[in-house]
């Protein structure tokens, strides 16, 4: 009967092995090219500009955002083989949450914009505003996300 424990210098030499790996995942899953972040932007500003439209042109810029969004994910699969979802925990979670809650309050603005009657350029200029905090985001999110998945492989 053979033992199958490993000694520690395998045992060393395997963990090296995980912590390479999680170094290449790391590197390899937040190389996105700034097209990448721009298009999650404009899929915010889009769904935040929706919401001060009428319904036919809301449903339709929400339908369009969505299917942005699955675009993305395929795209992502395609080019990454792994689509990440922004809400998990860790670091990337106060940044999630900071963009959703500056998200909900573009909305809002969008909201009174819609009921106040005023005009489509102050739309924009919230739809703007939303795509660069969301730009921003993306890119916070990717940092954040990186140094977790290095600090884990460290």
């Amino acid at each position: 009967m053979t033992s199958e424990l490993l000694n520690p210098e395998e045992a060393r030499a395997a963990l090296d092995g995980i912590a390479d790996i999680r170094r290449e995942l790391a590197l390899k899953a937040t190389d996105c090219p700034f097209w990448r972040h721009a298009v999650f932007a404009a899929i915010m500003a889009v769904m935040v500009f929706a919401s001060g439209l009428n319904l036919l042109p809301q449903a339709a810029l929400s339908i369009a955002g969505l299917a942005g969004v699955a675009w993305v994910a395929m795209d992502d699969r395609r080019r990454y083989g792994m689509f990440i979802n922004g809400y998990r925990k860790g670091r990337t979670l106060p940044v999630s949450l900071a963009l959703l809650a500056a998200t909900l309050g573009a909305v809002a603005f969008e909201y009174h914009a819609r009921f106040a009657g005023l005009s489509l350029t102050v739309k924009l200029a919230i739809a703007g505003i939303a795509f660069l905090v969301a730009l921003e985001a993306s890119y916070a999110w990717n940092r954040a996300y990186r140094h977790e998945l290095l600090d884990a492989a460290a």
